[in-house]
């Protein structure tokens, strides 16, 4: 799996993953009213607050950083756990 952290593929599949999950999430808080627990990505702030599409934006795959990229991988793998 280490050779796959950072692949634009796996990223691009993963972050359209967060998207759905979001997305079912919200429709589900919507119905049932929001679940306000502490992240466990970010401690500090509540989970359901926190804004995804800027995640989603500032980690993400850059070509010319492959550590910046299987960082950013490896958020999104938390953010996962995190919704």
């Amino acid at each position: 799996m280490a050779h796959l952290l950072g692949h634009p593929g796996c990223m691009q599949s993963l972050r359209a993953d967060l998207q759905d999950l979001q997305a079912a999430i919200s429709d589900v808080s919507s119905r049932a009213g929001t679940a306000r627990f502490p992240s466990w990505k970010f401690p500090d702030k509540v989970s359901c607050e926190l804004d995804l599409a800027a995640l989603l934006e500032q980690y993400s795959y850059d070509q010319n950083n492959p550590e910046f990229s299987q960082h950013s991988h490896v958020v999104l793998l938390e953010l996962v756990v995190d919704r």
